[in-house]
């Protein structure tokens, strides 16, 4: 059984997913994401979640998101203040990122599981988690592991994480829980006390923390990390319901009005720079509708 490294920092707070700037030439544009990531931090956000989900993670090559993370290294942001995903079903390609990641400096990696396939068997869970670690040279890192079975079609059991703690990869640091569903998230904390357990949700952030979870790794933050901040800060306080209320009516028009795209172009019209907008294919045919 894998022993966590004291010299890791702690993980919590408010983690932004971060959402991916990209150049007409759908390259990734490595200026505006240092230029956002920065904001984020300067305003009260713990960490950057690179290429999750909201950062249209499974839209890049692996080489392209290894240069993103370098570049914001390399503009003074420090390895400790990320948190990058890998999203994929390839045991060759995530243990390739997790090498790269391990070798810039990043000791917490936020993983999917194996999609595609369905809910497979534990066994086969765990042999994907174990076979990545092994074949990256069994890097100095530690995983929170992902919760997304609405897009991933995987659940992250209690099983799953008891068979990770016990077996031979990575030592798990945490678990993202993005069901959305507070019962699951509070189910995690009473479960694992010793793991940083994450909500996706805003609507789900005062529950979890009132029950000692770590916080939140989510896309509003984009948009709004000062007010989740205050939250988190305070998840009881006098403020905090009429925080929560904001941050629910939020996430909900967020929801209803396109997700990822409804992000970008919040923070286009936030940022008065229309190249937010733009997606990867084949989240692009709105962009592709207005601007170019």
């Amino acid at each position: 059984m894998n022993e966590h490294n004291t010299s890791y920092s702690a993980l919590g707070g408010i983690i932004t997913a971060i959402l991916t700037p990209i150049r007409a030439d759908l390259s990734i544009d490595t200026e505006r994401l240092v230029d956002h990531a920065r904001d984020l931090l300067a305003r009260g956000g713990s960490r950057i979640s690179t290429f999750g989900s909201t950062g249209e993670g499974v839209a890049f090559s692996s080489p392209e998101k290894r240069e993103a993370v370098a570049a914001l290294l390399a503009a003074g942001i420090r390895a400790d203040q990320l948190l990058p995903a890998i999203m994929t079903s390839s045991v060759g390609t995530a243990a390739q990122e997790l090498s790269d990641l391990a070798a810039l400096g990043c000791r917490d990696i936020l993983v999917l599981p194996p999609y595609y396939y369905g809910n497979p068997q534990l066994d086969g869970l765990v042999s994907f988690y174990e076979a990545i670690y092994e074949r990256a040279g069994r890097p100095d890192v530690r995983l929170v592991l992902y919760n997304i079975p609405a897009l991933s079609g995987v659940t992250v059991t209690h099983e799953l994480v008891r068979a990770l703690q016990a077996g031979n990869g990575a030592p798990i640091a945490g678990v993202k829980d993005s069901t959305g569903n507070i019962q699951s998230g509070l189910a995690y904390v009473r479960a694992f006390p010793e793991l940083a357990i994450f909500t996706g949700d805003d609507r789900v952030l005062p529950h979890l923390l009132v029950a000692g979870g770590a916080g939140m790794i989510g896309g509003l933050p984009n948009l709004y990390v000062q007010d989740i901040v205050s939250l988190y800060r305070d998840p009881t306080g006098p403020n905090a319901a009429s925080l929560a209320a904001l941050a629910a009516e939020r996430i909900a028009q967020i929801d209803a009005t396109g997700g990822i795209l409804a992000l970008k172009a919040g923070l286009a019209e936030q940022r008065r720079d229309d190249s937010w907008r733009r997606c990867m294919p084949p989240l692009d045919g709105a962009f592709r509708a207005g601007v170019r």
